[in-house]
């Protein structure tokens, strides 16, 4: 079987992931289509909408065929650590092809600006760090000032949050040597920052948060397949969606409480934010004050909110490798014939119930599904992660 590889979040799945989802199979003639989906927190910072079994339900309910979990600790790091999280699992799943979408939409672009950018990674690194030095130039300010001196006629736009990932994907099957190929389509009107409507049918999975919070379901309806709305609608009869103003409480609450030394410990601090984010808290009355508070040129809201979650997980800096896992979510009976032919083979654990797992592999999603569950919005999300199985669409 022909198995294409996709990397998404569905916070939540909408009409442009299903036209990605549609292209994706038509356009590398697919049998099967992979999905490595983020957990409870996402890439940029951010706790999901709504937890991850709802949203692997309505990709699977939508056409997706295998829907996998990219552990915490590379779905909430910068994009290059995520990238290669993600293209680890779907090398160790067999995909022949990972599929994209690109404000670029040229996959030889991608391939040709990975290759010369891996091959010009000692001058790349020292170009970057000379543009650091310059305290007003943020990490991606500073990334994208080297690549245009290293490479100053290159045709990707590597200011687009796309073309980055994109870009990440394919460095990491590089630098991998992984035997994937990529295939990119031109992402369709709405941009992933847009929040408000680019098209009568397609808008970001911004604006649509923005509507779901907002109760405005009118409007929702018609950037989503009906498969997710079914699927919001059950969920928001027992459930309220989830918010960073959740778990401001418990984030203010230890910058206020613990010593900056023991901050300058946790993954993601460095240049003495530290100080930044205490001297916020005491000041800003909710989230979105203190994430404006400490947001400049140099630290980006996304910088911001991905160092706020590693310090309410207490995630202490290391250089240990972790270990990359395959934790089934959803399948289809096509999936599930997949899964029985590759898993003999497969390169990594694959685990498809928390509670008959090593505790070990799994101690950081573990401790990142505590801290979602104490979410006021939620109630027995612990208890339903650790024990749920995959979930399975019924013909």
């Amino acid at each position: 079987m022909k198995a294409t590889g996709i990397i998404v979040e569905y916070n939540p799945f909408h009409n442009g992931h299903l036209l990605h989802l549609r292209e994706a199979r038509k356009q590398t003639d697919a049998d099967v289509i992979i999905a490595v989906m983020s957990g409870s927190f996402l890439q940029r910072g951010e706790p999901a909408l709504l937890p991850k079994w709802e949203r692997a339900q309505m990709a699977i309910d939508a056409g997706v065929d295998l829907i996998v979990e990219l552990p915490f600790h590379f779905a909430t790091q910068q994009a290059d650590i995520f990238a290669n999280g993600a293209v680890d699992i779907l090398d160790a799943l067999g995909v022949q092809t990972l599929f994209f979408g690109s404000e670029n939409g040229d996959a030889d672009a991608f391939t040709q600006t990975a290759k010369l950018l891996t091959e010009q990674s000692i001058p790349f690194k020292a170009t970057m760090g000379r543009f650091l030095e310059d305290k007003a130039n943020s990490y991606a300010v500073a990334w994208n000032l080297a690549i245009r001196e290293i490479a100053p006629n290159l045709a990707l736009d590597l200011a687009q949050p796309n073309n980055i990932l994109g870009f990440h994907y394919t460095r990491a099957i590089i630098e991998q040597r992984k035997r994937i190929e990529i295939a990119t389509m031109t992402r369709q009107s709405a941009g992933y920052h847009d929040e408000s409507p680019a098209h009568h049918s397609i808008a970001s999975a911004t604006a649509i948060r923005r509507m779901l919070l907002a109760n405005d379901w009118q409007s929702v309806k018609q950037y989503v397949p009906e498969t997710t709305l079914t699927i919001l609608h059950k969920y928001r009869e027992t459930y309220s969606f989830v918010s960073w103003d959740d778990f401001w409480p418990l984030l203010r609450y230890q910058l206020m409480m613990a010593p900056t030394s023991q901050l300058k410990a946790i993954r993601g601090v460095s240049e003495g934010i530290e100080n930044r984010l205490q001297q916020a808290t005491q000041l800003a009355t909710n989230f979105d004050e203190f994430l404006g508070a400490v947001t400049t040129k140099r630290y980006s809201s996304a910088r911001i909110k991905r160092v706020s979650l590693q310090i309410l997980a207490q995630q202490a800096k290391t250089k240990a490798p972790t270990q990359n896992y395959i934790r089934l979510l959803g399948m289809s009976s096509a999936g599930q014939r997949y899964l029985s032919q590759v898993k003999k083979v497969a390169t990594l654990p694959i685990v498809s119930t928390a509670s008959k797992t090593d505790p070990a592999l799994i101690q950081k999603d573990v401790l990142a599904t505590k801290l979602y569950s104490l979410s006021p919005s939620l109630g027995d999300q612990l208890l339903r992660d650790y024990h749920t199985s995959p979930y399975r669409k019924k013909l």
